[in-house]
């Protein structure tokens, strides 16, 4: 008699399946976030200015972390349908 017993093995195109679906919604968690902090940053330097009453901050923040925020946030738009 033979006591091995065999597995139930999921088909292949399922597994391959929910990686593709895992890998899309990590994808979209990645560019969420890049884009939330890159807004954080922007406004904590806009909130720093305004305490100590230059415009350093705010021109670094408007000069590279604008552009990255709404860059970033064009291709989640683009990459989830109906937004």
């Amino acid at each position: 008699m033979d006591s091995h017993i065999e597995a139930k093995r999921r088909p292949e195109w399922l597994k391959w399946t929910i990686r593709v679906i895992l890998g899309y919604a990590l994808l979209l968690a990645f560019i969420l976030a890049v884009t939330i902090i890159a807004i954080l940053i922007t406004f904590t330097f806009i909130v720093i200015d305004g305490f100590s009453e230059t415009s350093s901050m705010g021109v670094i923040s408007e000069r590279y972390f604008v552009p990255i925020s709404e860059f970033m946030w064009q291709i989640f738009t683009w990459l989830v349908p109906g937004l």
